[in-house]
């Protein structure tokens, strides 16, 4: 399923895709996929990963996915996600869609919404009034829902889990 996100001003000449879905969908096959096939066509375009991307994301990435760090609360999680978007988005989201290069990105603020937000209880609206923020009020052109049972995508992560 593809949604869009309707026209809206832009501060940039790129196009941002994201993907998203639950796990074992293949949102990361896809988007990997569609980086192949528009640098195969000679289009500027690039993937990003989430949470990291740049430097200060990377090592917040290190801490959310730390499987010692148990006593993390939803509010701190929800956070950390956010402070990488917010380091994502002004070191090479931004400056990549302003060479007007296409921007893919497997995940972005929709999964801070359903994991932390009805996953983990943290309120969709207090997510979404953050991620404005965090992430400048940049959002998707485009975002494709891949869906899955989530049965099947477990079965297809194996044991490998966060």
């Amino acid at each position: 399923m593809m949604i869009s996100r309707g026209r809206r001003m832009k501060r940039h000449q790129g196009l941002f895709i994201t993907f998203e879905g639950s796990e074992g969908c293949g949102k990361s096959t896809q988007s990997k996929m569609l980086l192949d096939h528009l640098e195969a066509e000679g289009v500027l375009a690039v993937l990003l990963r989430e949470p990291g991307g740049v430097k200060i994301s990377e090592k917040v990435r290190e801490i959310l996915l730390d499987k010692k760090n148990t006593a993390m609360t939803k509010e701190c999680e929800t956070l950390l996600y956010m402070a990488a978007r917010a380091q994502l988005v002004e070191e090479a989201l931004l400056p990549e869609l302003k060479k007007g290069k296409v921007v893919i990105l497997d995940r972005f603020l929709d999964s801070t919404v359903a994991y932390q937000g009805y996953g983990c209880g943290v309120d969709a609206a207090t997510i979404r009034a953050i991620g404005l923020f965090a992430t400048q009020g940049v959002q998707p052109d485009v975002t494709f829902f891949l869906d899955l049972d989530a049965a099947e995508g477990l079965r297809r992560r194996g044991s490998e889990r966060d």
